[in-house]
């Protein structure tokens, strides 16, 4: 675990150990609050904003809504990683030979 830890820079700090131990729950409820089409359409919109930086920013329930994404994001990719990570580190010890 210190290794996965060390190489997201010891950031996820707001991430629990529940969830450092099993990411799975917290990555099903990402996709609770966005589902699949509407994470794309969002991501797509947060491109063509950097894309576009000239344009106008959003307000309101807009803005909060792409920020509540940007950072359940941000966390879903912490998680991500820490999943792949441990199915690397369980594949490894059942594929080692006696």
């Amino acid at each position: 675990m210190e290794e996965i830890l060390k190489a997201l820079n010891y950031q996820p700090v707001d991430i629990s150990d529940e969830d450092l131990d099993n990411p799975v729950p917290s990555i099903t409820y990402f996709f609770v609050n966005h589902p699949i089409h509407e994470s794309r359409t969002k991501l797509w919109k947060l491109y063509e904003g950097w894309i576009h930086f000239a344009a106008e920013s959003p307000e309101g329930e807009e803005l909060t809504d792409m920020l509540f994404f940007y950072n359940q994001l941000v966390e879903l990719l912490n998680l991500c990683y820490v999943f792949t990570k441990k199915m690397e580190l369980n594949s490894d010890i059942i594929n080692q030979k006696p």
